[in-house]
């Protein structure tokens, strides 16, 4: 078996996301040398060619499956690969020697019968999502399904000693418009209140001091975004459809709890956050790590309290060891084993 990896296209549609892929290719790393897994990488032949596929196969419904052999006669023996974007279409991985692990399942309950469509080959899939996996479960999908939760790349977690804070709280990624608000009224009310917001600019992102306007990093690369991770004291977080955080029309209500969670308690961030009760907030047992906040009043006895007080960073150790990629690596072994796919 080996792992099929994105990181070599360079098409300017996945250019453009590469930030977000980084930590994919670090799950891949991490998983390939657990499991001594060779890593392909699509080209970005094969890349156009899946796509043109998907859009012929459901067009005009022409058979491609000769023509796929082309990428195929090297994976005999079975491929893992991350699906970013749940497909909606067949394609030329829907096939039995595929293992793809869905990210972002934001598909509305009409949608169920293309995700079913364009994975019922795979000989199964795996979900990263708990929320959506008891989803499926419930709608009795066909499709041999397996929970395989996102985690945090091992190398990220050092709690042997404490981060030096520059920041009281920096603003990373898209935020929650409720908890904007509230940021907006502590520092009306704190002078002394160390921010740093964002912005995007000529396609980057600059993180600024909200007083002085001085540019602090460019987010550009996941190093400059990680150090700003941990020169931060508190760090909001919010699950996709919490609120409007993302539109009701890009995430169908879906709130799988995300890396970005796991990469704040990395960078010994206190947290505050807005997050519903359900499978995927459960299963993370975000509640051992963070409230959800309702009010003002209740935003600013914790930021006023974090600002002053240390992480525990002993519960933090415990908490991530559970979340590392090397124990998805065992988990992903154990589904191999099952379903007789070569690892090791």
């Amino acid at each position: 078996m080996i792992i099929l990896s994105k990181r070599r296209i360079t098409k300017k549609e996945e250019t453009e996301r590469k930030y977000f892929f980084d930590i994919v290719f670090e799950w891949e790393d991490i998983l390939a040398k657990s499991l001594k897994l060779e890593i392909e990488s699509r080209s970005e032949f094969e890349y156009s060619f899946d796509e043109k596929c998907r859009f012929l196969y459901n067009k005009m419904q022409l058979s491609f499956f000769g023509l796929f052999r082309l990428f195929d006669f090297r994976r005999k023996n079975g491929a893992f690969m991350f699906d970013m974007a749940v497909k909606r279409q067949n394609g030329i991985y829907n096939t039995s020697r595929y293992i793809p692990c869905t990210i972002d399942y934001f598909h509305d309950d009409n949608e169920y019968p293309l995700f079913v469509n364009a994975y019922k080959n795979n000989q199964c899939v795996l979900i990263s999502s708990r929320e959506v996996y008891e989803y499926l479960l419930e709608k009795k999908c066909p499709i041999k399904l397996y929970h395989f939760p996102l985690s945090l790349p091992d190398y990220y977690v050092k709690m042997n000693e404490l981060y030096e804070k520059k920041y009281d709280l920096v603003l990373f990624a898209r935020q929650n418009p409720v908890l904007m608000q509230f940021v907006d009224e502590y520092e009306k009310r704190h002078s002394d209140f160390k921010l740093i917001r964002r912005r995007y600019v000529k396609e980057h992102f600059e993180y600024y001091d909200s007083k002085s306007g001085e540019i602090v990093s460019l987010g550009d690369t996941r190093e400059e975004y990680w150090n700003l991770v941990k020169q931060s004291k508190v760090a909001l977080y919010t699950t996709p459809s919490m609120d409007g955080t993302r539109p009701y029309s890009k995430t169908h209500g879906w709130n799988q709890v995300t890396p970005h969670f796991l990469e704040e308690i990395a960078g010994q961030c206190h947290i505050i956050a807005r997050y519903p009760d359900n499978a995927d907030t459960r299963w993370y047992e975000m509640d051992k790590i963070c409230t959800h906040v309702e009010t003002y009043d209740e935003f600013e006895r914790l930021m006023d309290e974090y600002r002053r007080t240390e992480i525990d960073i002993q519960k933090y150790d415990e908490y991530l060891k559970k979340h590392v990629t090397s124990k998805r690596a065992e988990l992903l072994k154990e589904i191999m084993k099952e379903n007789n796919l070569h690892c090791e």
